[in-house]
């Protein structure tokens, strides 16, 4: 009995000796990704050992994410290895204790190749392509000390940036800017792009991806986004930076601006302003998105603002961030417009002279909480909030001229309006993965959105229609004279549901998954416009009085109702080489219009449309791979573009809509193919887009003798465009020189209607823009040349078919020296041929900055700039329809000299400033004279 006894005792100890191991153990857990792309690395390998020996303790290998996990270790003290064929192995002391330890994203770099006894200039690629990413060296690139981020991105090639500030790269839409892959105020692209300096910038990554929730999902839906991710240089993670500058010049130009840059252990608070009158707005002006009478970006822009972005929180298990934005814009713009209508058997003209002052004010607050308690849960929530005021004058004269160029009528309106909008919004998701069973994930979500715009307009629109011989009825001129108030009021309540599935089939290992997702969206929207013609000499302050009716015939009411669903199932197969993702969508569609004033014009109708989508990649190699996507897309008709009630506010443009209209159906296709090699560190892509619309929603116009014209809807077929584009760049043998290439090419298939006869316009465009640049030790120069064809054939007016010739092209060129002087230039010509008469132009755009800095850290800045020295800056634009030809000329902001001081701070600390020690103080050229490790003649550093 005491053997069976002690046997027993021995035994337990041993049980509570194991689940005093086991309780004590950990797992941990991480993601290996390649530190330039981001790219999970599959198949890495991990090792731990002791940190006192040496010992081997475990080891795995990560998963087609990129993760992995090390169970059952015990308490201690280890050393974690990842090694990765072609990249530098990664070390990392590890502590575990007795909780599970999380180690985030370990990024491995490539490893460099070591030559004996040969020396090696260091030389960063200019342009480097990678499956959905262009990234682009920004010291490749040398702009001007006080220069943002803009005047870095119209230097890029294949980046463009417009007069209104919007971004495009490769032809697409940039929707945002992310510092270091965090959101920086939101969806407005343009407050990084004219705030944060351009030197400050290590590599700019353009992007395309899909939808924030798709990624957080894991569930395609088919909404993708091209954004541009900022790195920035070495060191600036830690400390305090930034800049204030302040300017002023001829013709009382003025600006001044501030950033102040908190980072530190991944968190960033960035707090900046703007204030100026040389059209440098720093934001996104939203006021034209949601009042009718706003006049948009173009002429001369007075503007202020201030913004707050934050993003802090513990690793990446809690993140808070968001911004708060105040901005006011006074905008005055006056426009030139020759308009060339394509009829069958002849043409007409109209002229349009219109002057606009638009004033706005926006305050805006966007708001998120990442949550990450482990690996297998993630939730957010995104509230937001707006609220804009917008003040607007117009006036606009329209002649319309027949073929023999005779006048035969005028329409003059001048408007005053005031608008007001709030908006507020959130958006709460979870997403679970589950521990047990790999590869199976689920998520939901919920969103709510309200808004309520109100403007008022008081306006005079006087149509005059002058004596026409092949008139015999009119006798003299006839004039139509309104003077009206005008009482808009649209509000409306959005809320959509939305719940996914991923399943794996079989062995997750096999990379087989089945996709489901379910959204249902309804919203409400409301409309009330009410017209209230005006008695000559009324007190419009009190307008309109108690008791007074609104003119039925150019008032309506209505109430919107929306319900829509997407149901969308797919397959997709995860492989180390390929990817391939296929499914359909099923799109029921519910809309339902009550006509407050007259329920025989109620709307209501049921839609069922599909859009099937196809994903597939394959990787030659890590560096070159090629993408094909389709996706087919179904789009209903507005409700102003089916309402059949006659809109006769503008007697020159009468609008009705078409109740039979069926939803159109649009076909997208893109096809990329990149490529980098690392020898001779030359990049390369082409690019092909498409898309051919079923049911296109087309105007149907109709005009009369006097230019006052009819518009109504129809569904046509034959609408479809092309885009075919290729990149290419790559240093010489040498490395002081560089060579690049871009082309672009468009095809464009429009289908309209001139008095009841349909018209094709196909128009073609193709863009050639080679470059060359030299980069020795003491200045920089580029070149790169321009050449534009755009041909446009009618089907129905041949003297509409037109060829226009755009040629010129742009060099820019800097100068520095050790003591801190800087001469910077950078000269446009522009040249066309084709325009209307007097639209041609040739036109030299020559802009210049010296400057000189001081202070021992060279943190102060001293710059005299010159703007359109020449004095020749013009905007001209052409736009070509199947329904007429527009050729477009506004003011624009000529000639002017300023002096701008600015002073550059950080708190970075010796040792970790960007690039070795100053850098970014200076603002000069990265490894130049006095900038390298040597100091002057000290070799060239890292470009």
């Amino acid at each position: 009995m005491t053997r069976f006894i002690r046997s027993v005792s021995i035994f337990t100890l041993l049980i509570l000796t194991f689940c005093s191991a086991a309780l004590s153990a950990a797992n941990i857990t991480g993601i290996v990704k390649d530190m330039d792309s981001g790219e999970p690395l599959m198949e890495a390998a991990v090792k731990l050992v002791t940190a006192k020996d040496s010992t081997f303790v475990a080891g795995v290998t990560t998963d087609i994410d990129g993760k992995f996990t090390l169970s059952n270790i015990k308490a201690g003290k280890y050393v974690l290895t990842v090694s990765y064929i072609g990249y530098a192995d990664l070390e990392k002391p590890v502590t575990v204790a007795n909780s599970n330890v999380r180690l985030g994203e370990l990024r491995l770099k490539e490893a460099s190749h070591v030559l004996g006894e040969v020396s090696v200039v260091a030389v960063k690629t200019p342009i480097k392509v990678m499956e959905d990413t262009v990234e682009y060296n920004a010291d490749s690139y040398h702009t001007q000390p006080n220069a943002v981020v803009e005047d870095l991105l119209k230097r890029l090639p294949g980046v463009e940036v417009g007069t209104d500030g919007a971004i495009t790269a490769n032809g697409k839409t940039v929707s945002k800017i992310l510092i270091d892959g965090k959101e920086f105020f939101s969806d407005d692209p343009q407050v990084a792009s004219k705030n944060l300096p351009a030197n400050m910038v290590d590599k700019l990554q353009v992007v395309d991806r899909k939808s924030d929730m798709a990624r957080l999902t894991g569930v395609d839906d088919g909404e993708d986004e091209t954004v541009i991710n900022l790195t920035f240089k070495k060191g600036m993670n830690q400390g305090w930076f930034g800049t204030a500058e302040a300017g002023y010049g001829t013709d009382d130009r003025y600006m001044g601006s501030f950033n102040v840059n908190r980072f530190w252990d991944g968190n960033q608070v960035t707090l900046l302003g703007n204030f100026n009158n040389t059209n440098q707005l720093g934001f996104t002006d939203s006021n034209g998105n949601r009042f009718r009478r706003f006049g948009g970006n173009r002429g001369i822009t007075e503007s202020r603002a201030l913004g707050l972005n934050f993003n802090v929180g513990k690793e990446d298990i809690i993140r808070v961030g968001g911004d708060i934005m105040w901005s006011n814009t006074d905008a005055n713009s006056t426009t030139r417009q020759d308009r060339q209508y394509l009829f069958e058997d002849n043409s007409t003209y109209s002229k349009i002279r219109q002057a606009t002052r638009d004033r706005g004010n926006n305050f805006r607050g966007d708001f998120r909480v990442l949550w990450k308690p482990d690996s297998f849960n993630t939730l957010e929530f995104r509230p937001n909030f707006s609220m804009n005021f917008n003040k607007s004058n117009n006036s606009e004269l329209t002649s319309y001229y027949n073929s023999a160029m005779e006048k035969v009528s005028d329409n003059t309106a001048v408007s005053h309006s005031k608008g007001d909008s709030y908006e507020a919004g959130a958006r709460l998701i979870y997403s679970h993965s589950f521990k047990q069973h790999r590869g199976r994930s689920f998520s939901i979500s919920g969103q709510y959105r309200f808004s309520n715009v109100k403007e008022k307009e008081t306006s005079i629109n006087d149509f005059i229609r002058y004596i026409m011989e092949e008139d015999p009825d009119n006798t003299g001129d006839d004039s139509e004279l309104l003077n009206q108030y005008t009482d808009n009021h649209t509000w409306s309540n959005q809320v959509m549901g939305q719940f996914t599935w991923t399943e794996p089939l079989g062995n997750v290992a096999n990379g087989h998954f089945l996709t489901f997702a379910y959204r249902a969206n309804y919203r409400w929207n409301n409309a009330d416009k009410l017209v209230y013609n005006i008695p000559e000499d009324y007190d419009l302050d009190i307008f309109p009085p108690v008791g007074e009716e609104p003119d039925p015939d150019y008032s309506n009411r209505y109430r919107n109702n929306y319900f829509n669903q997407n149901i969308r199932l797919g397959y997709k197969k995860v492989g180390e080489k390929s990817n391939f993702e296929v499914g359909l969508a099923l799109v029921p569609q519910m809309s339902k219009s009550i006509y407050l004033d007259n329920a025989d014009k109620n709307i209501s109708r049921w839609v069922w449309n599909y859009a099937p989508f196809l994903r597939y990649r394959y990787k030659f190699s890590k560096r070159s791979s090629i993408q094909a996507n389709y996706r087919g897309q179904s789009s209903q008709p507005s409700m102003a573009q089916l309402q059949p009630v006659l809109d006769i506010s503008n007697p020159t443009n009468k609008v009705q809509g078409n109740p039979n209209l069926d939803p159109s159906f649009t076909h997208n296709i893109n096809i990329r193919f990149q490529d980098f090699n690392m020898e001779s560190q030359r990049s390369i892509m082409f690019m092909f887009n498409a898309q051919v619309v079923q049911n296109s929603i087309i105007s149907k116009t109709t005009y009369d003798q006097y230019g006052s014209r009819l518009t109504e809807y129809l569904n046509v077929n034959g609408v479809w465009n092309g885009r075919l584009m290729n990149m290419f760049s790559m240093p010489l043998r040498n490395k002081l020189w560089s060579i690049s290439n871009h082309i672009f090419a468009n095809a464009q298939h429009n289908v309209g209607f001139n008095n009841g006869t349909r018209n094709s316009s196909l128009s073609f465009t193709v863009r050639e823009s080679p470059g060359i640049t030299y980069r020795p030790d003491h200045f920089e120069i580029e070149l790169r040349p321009l050449y534009s064809l755009q041909t446009t054939h009618n089907s129905v007016q041949k003297n509409g078919n037109q060829t226009v010739h755009t040629y010129g092209g742009r060099f820019d060129g800097s100068y520095y020296t050790p003591w801190g002087l800087t001469i910077q230039t950078d000269i446009n010509y522009s040249a066309t041929s084709g325009y209307a008469a007097g639209y041609d132009t040739r036109t030299w755009m020559w802009n210049a900055t010296i400057s000189q800095q001081f202070l021992r850290s060279k943190a102060l800045t001293l710059a005299v700039k010159v703007y359109d020295l020449l004095n020749q800056r013009n905007n001209i634009r052409r736009n070509v329809t199947a329904n007429y030809i527009d050729d477009v000329e506004y003011n624009s902001l000529n000639r002017y000299f300023m002096v701008t001081l600015s002073y550059r701070f950080n708190s970075f600390g010796k040792g970790n400033e960007p690039n070795g020690g100053g850098d970014f103080m200076r603002g000069g050229r990265p490894g130049g004279p006095g900038h390298g490790p040597g100091g002057p003649g000290g070799g060239r550093g890292p470009r």
